[in-house]
């Protein structure tokens, strides 16, 4: 490197926070944690909705001679698959906290 390079400018806490306006305000309350199991179960019914609007699209344009949409049916395997993954990984995320119940539940519901 040259011994005339330019030397790169840093940037302090102090100056982020007077160069983008900020105060030392107190800030709003943030928003209500939400829990890993709400979110899966959120997760869960958007993928339904997407599925159920999927099949619903499928059946209105299956028409008498037509060939059945196989693309279709590709999209409605690859939202179940997603779906499955995540009822799997949240299981597996229960397994490991070692709760003994947490446990027994786990594997009750497996065996179904």
């Amino acid at each position: 490197m040259n011994a005339t390079a330019e030397k790169k400018s840093t940037i302090t806490l102090a100056d982020k926070k007077t160069s983008t306006g900020e105060t030392s305000a107190p800030t709003a309350p943030e928003a209500p944690t939400i829990s890993p199991a709400e979110k899966l179960k959120a997760s869960i019914q958007q993928l339904d909705a997407e599925r159920t609007a999927l099949v619903k699209s499928t059946i209105e344009n299956m028409k008498p001679g037509k060939p059945l949409d196989h693309a279709a049916i590709r999209e409605i395997n690859k939202i179940e698959t997603k779906k499955n993954r995540l009822i799997v990984a949240r299981f597996a995320g229960l397994l490991k906290k070692g709760d003994p119940t947490i446990q027994a539940i786990v594997h009750q519901i497996v065996e179904l």
